[in-house]
């Protein structure tokens, strides 16, 4: 299973058998059989808001694909000599955008138009500089770290994580759960999971 995921991943094999390639955000849980773990085979995930940095493309281009690097102009050997794009005065902008469209500490995430004025941009420079740089609006950004917050808490109650995650109740939890993850909460944890699908890359 590959659950929805802000982070771009670079990927590549350390014996050079596969070239490498860059995995974009999944927005869509998937559901695998008849994976073979790839030996040998390294990813480095670059944390959301620094994939455009990185890749010098926005990353909206490539949301729920995976990308040859060789389609960037870039250096392979260059990039890991360097280990990560040059500093960009963005960055620390979409840095604080993603804390607070967030989820995690109980407290509702951020709304686009609020965030805006606290960032002192305009509502629709954010929209269009977040979705370049994440690779997804806003509010899917939003929905992603709510799911995540569930994920990564199995044992506890449903209520509970409801809370934490800063959906506004449990009913809420469900219809957003099921929409990413193609089951609602207790089939997922229960391990009624949708249908598998052949992985053939």
């Amino acid at each position: 299973m590959e659950a929805p995921d802000h982070g771009t991943v670079l990927s590549w094999s350390v014996d050079g058998t596969s070239a490498p390639v860059v995995m974009g955000p999944r927005t869509r849980a998937r559901y695998w059989h008849n994976v073979k773990a790839a030996a040998g085979c390294v990813r480095l995930r670059v944390a959301p808001g620094l994939g455009h940095a990185l890749l010098g493309r926005p990353v909206r281009d490539i949301a729920d694909r995976a990308v040859p690097l060789s389609e960037f102009d870039l250096d392979f050997e260059v990039l890991m000599r360097d280990a990560g794009p040059a500093p960009d005065r963005r960055v620390g902008l979409l840095r604080q955008a993603t804390a607070l469209f967030g989820a995690g500490s109980g407290a509702q995430p951020e709304q686009v138009q609020k965030a805006a004025r606290r960032l002192h941009v305009s509502e629709r420079h954010l929209r269009g500089l977040f979705t370049d740089a994440v690779g997804m609006p806003p509010r899917l950004y939003t929905q992603i770290a709510r799911v995540r917050v569930v994920l990564d808490n199995p044992g506890m109650p449903l209520p509970d994580v409801a809370m934490l995650a800063g959906y506004y109740d449990q009913s809420h939890m469900t219809a957003e759960f099921r929409r990413l993850m193609g089951a609602p909460p207790a089939a997922f944890r229960a391990g009624r999971w949708p249908a598998l699908e052949s992985c053939t890359g």
